[in-house]
């Protein structure tokens, strides 16, 4: 029970931080962005999470403070991640048969942390490429943990509000999914605004979700 609160409380605490850490990173950005370079701070609507994370703007200045944000929230996302991937296991399997899923949302939540954690150490400037692959593994695999998740609870009868929020959740990061390898042409500013808010929304859900979900461990850890 301890070890199942603990990966709970750890998940939910880097949440809540990276959601501050996000915001406080907007608020140092030195600005700039692809259609409108002498922007003098963080556009909502046109810069992506990732512009936050880079060494430089988009003018060429530096952006170490909203850098170093950047990474520490991520950073703090991807090691929870990683370090709480067991606590579903143990909190939510009361049945032989969902042993296996399980283990598979184990394995898919660890991946995904290791992903978020790579996001954080490949500034998009220095290394797009790279960090592009980890971004879509990140949600990839992130979509892969949480069916799994879903499944488990569905199976051990966990309580609906969270399986509800979970189906909610898999419907949009599925939608995101295709909108990040299908998507409109960044080479448009509707397009470019299209992905940004899209991404908006799916970085907030995704963290809103994940803190719910570990309201549910702590919630069910207290009552037993």
């Amino acid at each position: 029970m301890a070890k199942n609160a603990f990966g709970a409380k750890l998940l939910l605490f880097t949440s809540v931080q990276f959601m501050v850490l996000s915001f406080a990173a907007m608020k140092v950005f030195p600005g700039g962005a692809i259609y409108d370079p002498g922007a003098k701070q963080y556009l909502f609507l046109q810069n992506f999470f990732s512009d936050l994370g880079g060494t430089l703007n988009p003018r060429g200045q530096s952006n170490l403070f909203s850098m170093v944000l950047f990474m520490l929230g991520l950073l703090s996302i991807g090691i929870s991640l990683v370090a709480s991937s067991p606590t579903w296991r143990r909190a939510i399997v009361r049945q032989r048969g969902s042993t296996l899923l399980g283990l598979a949302a184990q394995f898919f939540a660890a991946l995904s942390g290791i992903c978020y954690a790579g996001i954080a150490v490949t500034p998009l400037n220095l290394a797009l490429d790279t960090h592009m692959l980890f971004v879509q593994g990140a949600f990839t695999l992130l979509l892969a943990f949480v069916a799994c998740l879903t499944a488990m609870q569905i199976r051990n009868a966990w309580p609906a509000r969270y399986i509800v929020s979970n189906i909610v959740y898999i419907a949009l990061l599925t939608a995101y999914v295709f909108v990040l390898f299908r998507g409109p042409n960044l080479m448009t500013l509707h397009g470019l605004m299209f992905q940004v808010i899209a991404q908006k929304i799916i970085v907030y859900v995704s963290i809103l979700n994940l803190a719910y979900q570990c309201v549910g461990v702590l919630s069910r850890e207290t009552i037993r």
